[in-house]
């Protein structure tokens, strides 16, 4: 009786960079482990990491079109999408200096290699991150599936996404019994990543825990308060829109008021707000109601916000965030034409 043999996927990596010669050498060099696919600039590049969940590695040159090798790092950092969040990022660095490589790393690069790089150096390289990738959506899994079972969050002591939803299912059911109303709202610490990127990571942490002590105080008795994921939180409010609202306003300037000091400087914390009502959104399930607030809060970075951080040169928070601001400007500049 014969044996059939199945073929196991090489692991998926993609080169971004546009010079063709730099793409077929990369290619050529890895090609015999790895599924090896391209785009031509920026823009490209972040369109087939949002799109194919099997792209494990990214490699980036600095200098491209459209979108550089920095704007599209600084995407992959910001995202929600945790998968991308974490993806290794390797740059295929040309004659860049010490200074632009460490601004590189600092901003969420994993390794380089050189347009030179020989074969044997390469395929090290590749083969750690994306052993570093594998190991880290293991990770991620892990995690999920505890998320899905645990009613507290470790950190902050508040619930979590999986009791938000225990909570949500029954606040839903009251309404509809009663004809009454629901609105959840997110809120999430703005500019988070640039302030862990500043501060380290215990003290991003204590930012955390102090919005989670801060907005608990203020809960009433009927109210949950449930951590999503990293600065991201949800409150499901037995409340009409406008009520909501005035809720959201409030816990905004709750946030904002708080007096946070860092070694002899006073940081100013404000958070991005996001709502869905059940009533008004015509949904009776919480995914979906999640997913319509996730939208939202997603959306909520302003243009004036955009505009002041441009002023502070803080560019990357912007460019991370450039499309949902220019969806907002589109009917500003279809006036133009």
């Amino acid at each position: 009786m014969s044996q059939t043999e199945l073929a196991t996927p090489l692991p998926r990596i993609l080169v971004v960079d546009d010079s063709r010669i730099v793409r077929a050498t990369v290619k050529k060099h890895l090609s015999t482990q790895f599924d090896v696919i391209e785009a031509a600039d920026g823009e490209a590049g972040w369109e087939r990491l949002e799109a194919d969940p099997d792209v494990l590695v990214l490699m980036s040159d600095l200098s491209m079109p459209k979108l550089d090798g920095f704007g599209l790092l600084a995407r992959v950092r910001k995202s929600a999408d945790a998968r991308i969040k974490h993806t290794p990022v390797i740059i295929i660095s040309g004659e860049e200096d010490a200074e632009t490589k460490q601004l590189a790393v600092e901003r969420g690069a994993n390794d380089f290699v050189t347009k030179s790089t020989d074969r044997a150096e390469m395929l090290a390289r590749v083969s750690a991150a994306v052993k570093l990738a594998k190991t880290a959506r293991e990770l991620r899994t892990t995690e999920e599936v505890q998320a899905r079972t645990t009613t507290t969050d470790t950190q902050t002591g508040v619930a979590t996404e999986h009791m938000l939803h225990v909570e949500a299912d029954k606040a839903m059911a009251h309404a509809t019994r009663y004809h009454g109303e629901t609105t959840l709202v997110l809120f999430e610490i703005d500019r988070f990543d640039s302030l862990r990127a500043e501060l380290g990571e215990a003290v991003a942490d204590q930012l955390i825990n102090l919005v989670a002590k801060l907005v608990s105080g203020r809960l009433r008795k009927e109210e949950t308060l449930a951590r999503l994921t990293g600065p991201r939180f949800g409150v499901m409010l037995y409340a009409d829109l406008a009520g909501s609202r005035i809720y959201a306003e409030r816990l905004q300037e709750t946030i904002a008021a708080a007096r946070v000091n860092f070694k002899g400087r006073q940081i100013q914390i404000t958070a991005n707000i996001g709502m869905a009502n059940a009533q008004a959104d015509g949904t009776a399930n919480f995914d979906e109601l999640l997913a319509k607030a996730v939208h939202r809060l997603e959306q909520a970075y302003s243009v004036d916000r955009a505009l002041e951080l441009i002023s502070q040169g803080e560019l990357e928070d912007v460019m991370a965030r450039l499309p949902a601001l220019m969806a907002k400007l589109a009917p500003l500049l279809a006036l133009t034409r």
